[in-house]
């Protein structure tokens, strides 16, 4: 199973998909902040991390998390803004909220199989 970091300012959300992540399996950490995001990164080895792209630092999380090796996820409620995140990122996924637990395991699994 996949290890996720969720970096998301909205508490239901993140410990919303937290808990349907954990019910499928997988290990989940959440994080508010980008500061807490940062520390969290360099403390462990995470698959997936999951960045809401409307919060301040997003950006650099999305960069930290490709380099440490997980496959970085941009999230957000708004085309405009995920395609701005895609064009700054383009070794990200993006998928638009909301989405199920299950859409963003789908996702994941089938960009690892893009990129072999």
């Amino acid at each position: 199973m996949t290890s996720f970091l969720i970096v998301d300012e909205d508490r239901n959300f993140r410990e919303a998909l937290a808990i349907a992540l954990r019910l499928d399996g997988h290990d989940a950490t959440v994080a508010a902040t980008c500061e807490d995001a940062r520390a969290r990164l360099a403390a462990g080895r995470f698959g997936c991390c999951v960045v809401d792209a409307h919060i301040p630092g997003a950006d650099a999380i999305l960069e930290s998390a490709a380099a440490s090796g997980a496959r970085a996820v941009a999230t957000g409620p708004y085309p405009e803004l995920l395609a701005a995140a895609a064009s700054r990122h383009p070794h990200a996924v993006m998928l638009a909220k909301p989405f199920p637990a299950f859409e963003l395991v789908r996702v994941l699994a089938a960009a690892t199989r893009a990129t072999g």
